[in-house]
């Protein structure tokens, strides 16, 4: 395959779905990861497209939010008929229940003022939602609000991107980036050199140490977010719930993913039993029968986080060649298309239209140590 040749570091949703935009636009394209596909924070993700429920501070998050959610359905049936992989799409929308009247107001007054959604009186919740608790004041159920299985998209993506000509290099570490004259020449791997023409950091919160030695520089902070698996004898839930404390995922086989703590600066693996005890005493109080479910397991992962909670997307002013698509935070199933065809653009010298990226650069952190000074 011809077009310019790119190294995409980190084998997540982000890179994986930048890694099959890019070839398919004919460029010659390896991704490479450390360790296996989606073993990060894609991997632990709850795979919800949260666009409209999802609290944006950002006015152009909320954009890229929208603009990436409707464009994963098409994705998820076209990477299927390519790599056989189904990514568990489940479109039966997003629910935000009231406990009472209070809340029922406020959920309806947020209706108005964004203009998404529609309000579901108790008896429509109580019959599209039978295992519900008694006595909920009505919901916001949100029809656009999808979800998938977040590894499964990810291999899916990664897979197809390989049928279609990239390389994929698996138990493969990037220990540096090789520069010349303010260029990217490569990376030294643990496999050998790869020569490239562009580089891509689209791993998770350490990927800040492949910049250290470039005088490069942008912060990620793991936030640790844990997740519990039950399963049921009989459909629980339909809708995702997507609640101010908890959410409730429903996946293929009665399972329910019930998520999620958030704990920043935590690098930890394991799960904390408190935790758990937590989400699935929240989690009762919604789908009472979810005491007797069986419980099936429980996850951590490590969100990457920026310290003004935006991703970095795009390339660095002071090297050429060198781009990020990382620290996507909370959203990185969410935003993965959307990140894919800004980025695809931006390495072509393209803009991506309606869309203003000054917002996300990688480099509005830059530090530089000049005369002693950090500043």
């Amino acid at each position: 395959m011809g077009g310019r040749k790119i190294i995409i570091i980190g084998g997540g949703i982000i890179g994986s779905s930048l890694g099959y935009e890019l070839v398919k636009r004919g460029e010659s394209v390896t991704i490479v990861e450390q360790t296996d596909l989606a073993s990060g924070a894609s991997g632990a993700a709850a795979g919800m497209l949260a666009a409209d429920c999802e609290h944006f501070e950002h006015s152009e998050l909320q954009n890229l939010a929208r603009l990436s959610r409707d464009l994963i359905p098409a994705l998820v049936h076209e990477v299927k008929e390519i790599s056989g992989i189904d990514a568990g799409l489940n479109q039966q929308g997003f629910l935000t229940p009231a406990r009472d009247n209070l809340e029922a107001e406020e959920l309806q007054a947020r209706i108005i003022a964004e203009a998404t959604g529609q309000w579901w009186v108790p008896e429509q919740l109580a019959a599209a939602e039978p295992a519900l608790a008694k006595g909920l004041s009505g919901a916001i159920y949100r029809s656009e609000e999808i979800q998938v299985m977040p590894s499964k998209l990810t291999e899916a993506l990664a897979f197809s991107a390989q049928a279609t000509g990239a390389v994929l290099l698996r138990q493969t570490e990037v220990t540096r980036i090789q520069v010349h004259n303010k260029r990217v020449e490569g990376v030294q791997t643990s496999r050998g050199f790869l020569p490239c023409d562009q580089v891509v950091l689209a791993g998770g919160w350490g990927t800040e140490q492949l910049l250290q030695p470039l005088g490069l520089s942008f912060p990620l902070e793991p936030v640790k977010g844990e997740i519990v698996e039950v399963q049921s004898s009989v459909p629980l839930l339909q809708a995702t719930l997507y609640a101010k404390s908890i959410y409730i995922v429903p996946k293929p086989g009665n399972k329910l993913w019930i998520g999620a703590t958030s704990i920043p600066g935590d690098s930890s693996q394991g799960v904390f039993a408190d935790s758990i005890v937590r989400l699935i005493s929240e989690a009762a109080k919604w789908i009472p029968d979810l005491r007797h479910a069986q419980f099936e397991r429980a996850w951590a992962g490590h969100r990457p986080k920026s310290p003004d909670g935006l991703p970095y997307i795009g390339g660095f002013q002071e090297l050429q060649g060198l781009y990020a698509a990382a620290g996507h935070y909370r959203n990185g199933i969410l935003l993965s298309a959307i990140t894919a065809t800004m980025l695809a653009n931006e390495m072509e010298g393209k803009d991506t239209p309606g869309i203003n990226l000054d917002a996300f650069r990688p480099d509005r952190f830059q530090r530089q140590l000049e005369g002693g000074v950090l500043r």
